[in-house]
């Protein structure tokens, strides 16, 4: 199973549909958005262009208008939900979350989860940065940004079940 992993795409469309036409190439099974979508408009807009795949996605701290962003994602059968959210692929647990705080606070988080190895996966958003690391065998992944208001817009490809895991720049 291939997952396509994002966050942080704040309503940018422009780039947000350059990273569906790379994950599309990569021939994903699921998508997981880890946050801060913002407007329901984002969520159409991936609902329609990946109809075919299964959509899970996190409210993150930037997401106000949680009530039609649950009305769009129902539209289009995509799970939304607070975080954490715990999703089991193939007999493996994925802890995903957006973030708490800074950097370091949401990295100490990851770090600690994946220490107690319980989970195949810890991924995350917030920090607008790439990161992938392993911890006693266990993924951390932060994807980046679609975004590109800080960093280079990014996103990344989980193989699931090797937990082998790319970070790719928005071409």
């Amino acid at each position: 199973m291939i997952l396509g992993v994002i966050s942080d795409s704040h309503d940018n469309i422009k780039n947000l549909e350059k990273v569906v036409n790379q994950l599309i190439k990569f021939n994903i099974d699921a998508l997981i958005h880890l946050g801060d979508i913002i407007s329901p408009f984002t969520l159409k807009f991936l609902g329609e262009k990946l109809k075919n795949k299964k959509i899970y996605a996190i409210y993150g701290n930037n997401d106000g208008d949680k009530l039609y962003l649950k009305r769009t994602a129902d539209i289009y059968k995509i799970q939304i939900e607070e975080q954490p959210i715990i999703l089991n692929l193939d007999g493996h647990s994925l802890f995903m979350f957006h973030g708490f705080g800074d950097l370091d606070k949401t990295l100490a988080i990851a770090n600690s989860l994946a220490k107690s190895k319980v989970y195949s996966s810890i991924i995350f958003g917030h920090i607008h940065k790439p990161y992938l690391n392993y911890v006693n065998g266990v993924l951390i992944l932060s994807p980046g940004e679609v975004a590109g208001i800080f960093n280079n817009p990014s996103f990344a490809i989980i193989n699931v079940p090797s937990f082998s895991a790319k970070i790719l720049q928005v071409e």
